[in-house]
């Protein structure tokens, strides 16, 4: 039964792989964090835009720079325009070398010193040695960057359901606290899909061990729950403790639209899947 089980949950995840790619803005792009702008372009071919990933981190998406200068780094400032005045921001491995050539790559770059993106005013490309800009952008006045979004508790309606206030942690991650459900349901799940209220037009969330097995008896326990497949809380209008065979709402959460929460980005040399016999990567991975 394991077995079967297991290749079950296998299956399922691979078809919710193969949902279409979700969108936040129209334009087909995929959600990268909130668009801080795109980058001016002066000298040696610069281009492409800037996001907030959340209060200390920038993403960089389809950036090119030639490499033909001698001296140059990512800068970032609180002047009004940049110039020597400023700081030297790591690559997107951690170092301060003269920058190479970029061509059209997205990566992420984490302000120095726990130095936060509200608190500078620009960011560019800059050669240290000519004092020349050769690309930069302009952090938006009252600029809020992404973070984890606390929502309401979820409705308790009825099998003991209780909860504390749900938190959005990204675009895919979600944490109950707190969370009591007294597992007499019959074919019991959590469940996300679009409307007003609860459905049976939803989908299952795979549980905080990534299985998609009818939910146990749970005591006052936190859990991180992960949405499937290409799925985000952009896509969805409500997370329910929902009872397939009854088509019974045992408690749920409205999720509000558009919250600003990081996007969820995979870019750890030692990611592994939560389910078992699955490869890891090594990939930066936008969702």
């Amino acid at each position: 039964m394991y077995q079967y089980g297991l290749i079950y949950n296998i299956i399922w995840t691979f078809l919710l792989a193969a949902l279409p790619l979700p969108t936040l803005g129209g334009e087909g792009s995929t959600y990268r964090g909130k668009h801080v702008g795109k980058i001016n372009s002066y000298h040696h071919q610069v281009g492409g835009d800037v996001y907030a990933v959340n209060e200390y981190t920038l993403l960089l998406a389809g950036f090119n720079y030639d490499g033909n200068a001698q001296d140059a780094f990512f800068w970032a400032g609180t002047s009004n325009r940049p110039g020597p005045q400023g700081f030297l921001v790591p690559d997107e491995h951690g170092k301060t070398n003269v920058l190479e050539r970029y061509l059209n790559k997205d990566f992420t770059l984490t302000l120095p010193d726990n130095k936060k993106i509200t608190e500078i005013n620009w960011f560019a490309l800059y050669d240290l040695t000519k004092h020349n800009t050769f690309g930069d952008v302009y952090i938006p006045e009252e600029f809020e960057p992404p973070a984890r979004q606390i929502i309401t508790q979820l409705s308790r309606r009825s099998h003991g359901v209780s909860v504390g206030s749900v938190e959005l942690i990204d675009a895919k991650t979600i944490i109950i606290p707190e969370f009591t459900y007294n597992g007499a349901g019959k074919d019991t799940y959590f469940w996300v899909g679009v409307g007003p209220q609860p459905s049976s037009k939803g989908f299952k969330v795979p549980d905080e061990y990534g299985y998609l097995d009818p939910l146990r008896i749970y005591n006052n326990e936190t859990i991180k729950l992960e949405l499937p497949g290409d799925l985000t809380i952009f896509d969805i209008d409500w997370l329910s403790i929902y009872d397939v065979a009854s088509s019974d709402n045992y408690g749920s959460v409205i999720i509000p639209d558009a919250p600003n929460v990081p996007p969820a980005l995979s870019s750890t040399l030692d990611y592994k899947s939560a389910l078992p016999a699955l490869s890891s990567t090594s990939l930066v991975i936008f969702k």
